[in-house]
């Protein structure tokens, strides 16, 4: 059977499914405070008298109310309710006092849902249904502080390699950026580390420069206004003859790392075999005739193009084998997807793409995007943690496809 990564957007007819906990610990359900998913934004709001509202404010996409002295698990947090056109999506509780710790909201969420589905540096995810069917728990250490967000995820994006359209993709809105949780065995290696530093060349430079700084101001300005230093000026200071033979080696150190081979460029590194972007099926069906085809056909959806997909397995792609998913409209080649059946992998991928393309325009807890034409005009990359692995695809502008006949 091909892969098909669609998730369908029914947020309406989910609100049943949503709200019917039964088979949920009536505990793991507190942090709800009754409120009900999809509530509308007014029955909420009615809902939280009881509550200081703080703001109400909007984005192009989300309406929020701000709250204070509300508790998650007794621990005193202020609170932020998320709303779509579908209504009550998402709440994200903020310990901006730090009343706990990260570690400490950790072991405290997972005696409540158990071990996190995934676990990266500084964040945490729970996607096992822990509120009731389509729901998730994220637990972020920002700069100001810990949030923990509570969501359905019915409203969560196609992640399909179908080329995505006007589809919202909801995600826990985080005010300040997620700072990185270092582990004990990290901490004291550190620690360690600048007890007894290594004496390397590097190390060495930093602290020789140090003490002409304070034991000889004039070898030091004489080294920033010159640039250079012969041996015959180095003998005549002050300075010991190990401190400067030191500096000069450094100096050498710095010169040959100055000489190394520029990076390789791998932007184009997806294009697999000079695949080209609106390419026809039959020119870009030549260029993977080194790989198995799994499957092709065409899907057709009202409203929107038409689309002929193509799937290969044991695909390259950075070092890895991947499946590889070939899309086309009636323009021609309009995407490129490489699936990766790792689902641990996604941070390694975001890893790979930023050093390629740049930090992303929008990242979120499962997805980063890259908009403003990466890869040539018009075009876009993504990245998607799914559920059975990682999904990295390269779209072009399809503006003017044929639609579908149906």
């Amino acid at each position: 059977m091909h892969k098909r990564f669609t998730i369908t957007l029914i947020p309406f007819i989910c609100t049943f499914f949503l709200t019917s906990c039964s088979d949920t610990p009536e505990s793991a359900l507190r942090p709800l405070i009754s409120l009900q998913w999809f509530d509308t934004y007014e029955d909420a709001k009615s809902h939280m008298d009881a509550y200081k509202l703080i703001a109400e404010r909007s984005s192009d996409s989300q309406r929020m109310q701000d709250y204070s002295d509300t508790e998650l698990f007794d621990i005193s947090c202020d609170l932020t309710l998320c709303f779509t056109d579908s209504g009550l999506i998402g709440l994200n509780y903020h310990d901006t006092a730090q009343n706990q710790r990260y570690r400490e909201w950790y072991d405290t969420l997972e005696s409540e849902y158990g071990l996190p589905t995934e676990e990266g540096s500084g964040m945490a995810s729970w996607y096992d249904d822990p509120l009731g069917k389509n729901t998730a728990v994220y637990l972020f250490n920002l700069e100001e502080g810990v949030q923990v967000s509570f969501y359905a995820t019915a409203d969560s994006p196609d992640k399909s390699y179908q080329k995505t359209r006007n589809t919202y993709i909801p995600a826990p809105e985080l005010r300040t950026p997620v700072v990185p949780v270092a582990d004990e065995t990290t901490t004291s290696t550190t620690a360690a580390a600048t007890e007894f530093p290594e004496e390397t060349a590097e190390t060495a430079a930093e602290t020789t420069i140090s003490r002409f700084r304070e034991g000889n101001t004039s070898f030091t300005e004489e080294y920033e206004e010159n640039g250079d230093l012969s041996e015959e000026t180095a003998i005549s200071s002050e300075n010991t003859t190990t401190e400067t033979t030191t500096f000069t080696d450094t100096t050498q150190t710095s010169s040959v790392a100055a000489t190394e081979p520029p990076k390789e460029d791998r932007s184009r590194k997806f294009l697999l075999d000079d695949l080209r972007f609106y390419g026809s099926p039959d020119s870009e069906r030549a260029k993977m005739n080194n790989y198995k085809q799994l499957y092709e056909y065409r899907t057709e959806e009202a409203g929107a193009p038409w689309e002929l997909i193509m799937e290969y397995e044991n695909v390259p792609y950075l070092g890895k084998n991947c499946d590889g998913v070939l899309c086309f409209t009636s323009l021609g080649l309009v995407g490129v997807n490489y699936f990766d059946p790792n689902k641990s992998d996604y941070s390694y991928w975001v890893k790979e793409l930023t050093d390629i393309y740049g930090r992303p325009d929008e990242k979120q807890y499962d997805y980063s995007k890259w908009n403003n034409d990466p890869v040539g005009k018009g075009t876009t990359v993504y990245v998607f943690a799914l559920e059975d692995g990682v999904q990295i695809s390269f779209f072009a502008d399809d503006t003017g496809s044929e639609l579908s006949g149906t």
